[in-house]
């Protein structure tokens, strides 16, 4: 994206994460987000962002200010028999919002920046400096941590994927908290992503060993 500050609609979702580079499958039924996809396909950029809304703890609203998102653009679509909406987003860049706003077909609109985020375009492709590519910590510690969320899994499709095409595929479907997940989104880096990630599960197998402490 050439522009560094422009509206998208906002599809706010706990738990779920966004990164440059990767799909993420959404199945939509709620009517104001039915409305929004079928307003992003009527545009030429068919832009989507989603974002894990952060509660005020003074009056428990949810605030869309200030929040590190991640925008996709829809590059698969089918409505169902029951009226529903099957996307799929490729991840292209993460933003940060400055203000949002409520439109008359009920979803969140922002204006959003993505000022501090202009190598995402080129975030997996341009990873020929990657320093973790022969680092055995991650498929070590996330074999203990599948094990011990009983968690099934292809560990031979695991095995047999690098470490770089692991980190953003983990970071967004391993149940991590909303806290983790978000620290996750924001990692500077490939690098800085992979040691955090490696970190979080360490802790969840063991949360009281002062060495496995997550810093951020």
């Amino acid at each position: 994206m050439k522009n560094i500050k422009f509206v998208i609609p906002i599809f706010p979702l706990d738990g779920v994460i966004l990164l440059p580079g990767s799909s993420l499958p959404l199945n939509v039924f709620e009517k104001r987000y039915l409305n929004m996809v079928e307003d992003s396909l009527k545009t030429n950029s068919r832009l989507i962002g989603i974002v894990q809304p952060i509660m005020k703890k003074e009056d428990k609203s949810l605030s869309f200010k200030n929040i590190v998102g991640c925008f996709g653009k829809i590059i698969k679509f089918e409505e169902t028999e029951q009226n529903t909406y099957l996307i799929s987003l490729k991840g292209l860049s993460r933003f940060k919002i400055i203000d949002s706003s409520l439109v008359k077909r009920g979803y969140i609109s922002s204006n959003i920046s993505t000022e501090n985020f202009q190598n995402d375009s080129n975030y997996l492709s341009n990873h020929s400096n990657f320093k973790f590519n022969d680092d055995k910590r991650l498929k070590t510690t996330l074999k203990s941590y599948l094990k011990y969320k009983k968690i099934d899994s292809n560990w031979n499709y695991i095995k047999s994927s690098s470490n770089i095409n692991l980190i953003n595929q983990l970071s967004m479907i391993c149940p991590f908290s909303v806290h983790e997940k978000q620290m996750l989104l924001e990692s500077n880096t490939i690098d800085e992503r992979y040691i955090l990630l490696v970190s979080i599960l360490q802790n969840t197998i063991n949360p009281n060993e002062e060495q496995n402490e997550i810093k951020h």
